[in-house]
Formats: C-alpha cells, structure tokens, sequence
C-alpha cells in the first residue's frame, strides 16, 4: 500500500496553516501522516496546531527559525511514508491531488518524482494556471524552469523517500531553494513526471516572501553550487526573469544589456523580453492597467 507523509513548513502561519491542512485531510487518498515543522513562529501558529491535533498530524517544534529549507529537512527525517510530498502553509490542494499523482507515478520503473500545475493570481489579479507546458521529449530540468520559465513549485512535488536520502533543500540558499532542490533531483537522474492539471492554489497571503528578494548575489548563489552544469541561456533566463534593474541609469543599461543577450541566446522570446521591458519601465501598477485595457 502506498503511504505518504506531507511535510509542511510554518513560521508564523496561524492564518492559513488551518486551511492548509483541511486540504490535505480532503484527499481522496488519506495520508500517513501530516508532519508540521513550525519554524520557532511568533504568532499564534502553535496554538492553531493544538486546536486541529488529530491522530494524523505530527508537530515539530523547531527551538529556533532555520528557514524553509531546515524546516523541510527536518520533516524528512521525521517522515515514515513511502512517498513525501511538500505543501507550503499558505497554500492548497485539490482533494484528488494524491491520487492523481501516485497513479501518474505508477507507470514508472526508474526512480522519478512528480509535480503538478497549479493556479496562481498574478500581481494584476490575474488568474493562471501554472506551468504553461510539460517537459518536452529529452528536456532537460534546467532547460524547462531557467531557459523556457516553467514553474515547478513545491506545494506541488510528490517524491519517493528513497531519493531524499541524497537530494535535500539546500539551506545556505535565501532564495531559489525549489529550483536547486529540483536540478538536484535532475542531476541525480530521477525521472520528472508532470501531471497537466492544476492541482494546487499558489497563494501569497502572508506579504513579501524570499521570492521577491531582488538583491543579484542570490543567483550568483545558486549559480555557484551548479558551476559546470547551466549554459549561459539558462543563467541568463533566470536572471532576466528575476531580478529587477538595479537602481540609476547604469542599472537599467547593464539589465537591459542582459535581455538583449538572453534573446540572443534564445532564453527568452522577444514577446516576453518586450513585456519585461514595458513593466520595469512603466512600473507594475501602469503596467497592469494597460494590460487589463488591452483584453
């Protein structure tokens, strides 16, 4: 029988956390175990826990905040299940998740992890389903999320055990930790299987998150720990998609120099690079009322 332990990372989560995990108790295939690793929260996350304690749910306590990544790994070593899958604590899942996705992952005989696509609503309110495309014939990771900008995200990853024994969240990482953790699963050779329905709601309801961190020293990190194995469109297409120009007429001429390499190298369309351009120059809120305009 297959058995899955859900690992969800909290700090400071007492207003999504509870929805959260009603979501992954909705699945059509129940869970081993729900193992929520609260980060040494200061809000009312822990009190939140106590009132939805249930034979199901495993709460780690960490003494002091790590990260998302530390919190991850400390889930994993806690996890009895066959299978783990990752949900963030401000996100949710669709009550067939599980199933969909262990029946996908059914049809394989070499180690392999599954992801799915998901809803998102942009900063314009608008709503997309996430990514766009599955991994194409002989594709490989790094070319489907840095060069063509596919999302793989964690809330959606449902992985063997077995494999977290060499792949873990990378924790001197402030930003990128899926990306890492998933060209990791890529080197190591296991196997992406893409299940092309959203099955999860990517939410941000908690304010500023490290993905909005603009400072370039976070790619240089990601890049280092990968040195030898991104071609130089991979590198660009995460950068151009990333980070915003640095400040002051060197910044948008260095940025802009950038987009023009990235097309160049063929890591990004000239459609997206315009679009780029245009919201960096006019800004996200014009940007997005020309954009609503133009329906």
């Amino acid at each position: 029988m297959n058995t899955v332990s859900v690992v969800i990372p909290a700090y400071n989560a007492a207003r999504t956390l509870g929805e959260a995990i009603a979501s992954v108790r909705a699945q059509t295939l129940p869970v081993l175990e729900i193992i929520v690793v609260d980060d040494a929260s200061k809000d009312e996350t822990l009190a939140t826990l106590e009132a939805l304690v249930g034979p199901d749910l495993v709460i780690v306590r960490q003494s002091r905040n790590a990260g998302g990544s530390a919190a991850r790994n400390r889930g994993i070593d806690t996890a009895r299940g066959e299978w783990i899958a990752f949900l963030d604590a401000d996100d949710l899942w669709v009550p067939h998740k599980l199933e969909m996705q262990l029946a996908a992952l059914a049809t394989q005989s070499m180690p392999a992890f599954c992801f799915s696509s998901l809803v998102r609503v942009n900063e314009y309110g608008e709503s997309h389903v996430l990514p766009k495309r599955s991994p194409r014939q002989g594709e490989t990771l790094a070319d489907y999320m840095l060069k063509a900008g596919n999302v793989v995200q964690t809330s959606t990853l449902l992985l063997p055990r077995a494999v977290l024994q060499s792949c873990r969240f990378r924790g001197g990482l402030r930003r990128f930790q899926d990306i890492d953790f998933v060209l990791q699963l890529g080197t190591a050779g296991v196997t992406a299987v893409h299940v092309n329905e959203p099955l999860v709601e990517w939410r941000n309801l908690g304010g500023p998150t490290v993905s909005s961190l603009q400072d370039p020293s976070v790619v240089r990190d990601l890049f280092s720990y990968h040195l030898g194995r991104l071609t130089i469109a991979q590198r660009l297409g995460l950068e151009v998609r990333s980070l915003n120009p640095l400040p002051g007429v060197l910044g948008a001429t260095h940025w802009l120099g950038k987009v023009l390499l990235s097309v160049c190298a063929g890591a990004i369309a000239v459609p997206n690079a315009m679009s780029l351009v245009l919201r960096n120059s006019l800004g996200i809120r014009t940007y997005g009322m020309i954009r609503n305009k133009l329906k």
